[in-house]
């Protein structure tokens, strides 16, 4: 595989510049995609993770069971779909 590509970065000075430039802008980006892949990164939220199962905790104890309840039956029903 090496020595195909050196084949080939040899040939290069025979395309124009618009070519090379073209072909240096896609090796640049293979190149930056293949580095971001190997570096270990960390992504940094403005919020800290919640776990999913704790993600109603703002809400009152004492009604938020009520309160779904409430809004699932004040909703009404959806216009049924004509097929």
């Amino acid at each position: 595989m090496i020595d195909r590509l050196q084949r080939d970065l040899a040939d290069l000075e025979r395309l124009s510049p618009d070519e090379q430039e073209e072909i240096a802008i896609l090796i640049e980006a293979l190149r930056s995609a293949h580095e971001r892949e190997l570096s270990p990164t960390v992504l940094e939220s403005a919020q800290p993770w919640q776990d999913p199962a704790g993600a109603w905790q703002d809400l009152p104890e004492d009604d938020e069971a009520e309160t779904f309840y409430r809004m699932r039956h004040e909703t009404g029903p959806s216009a049924p779909i004509e097929l």
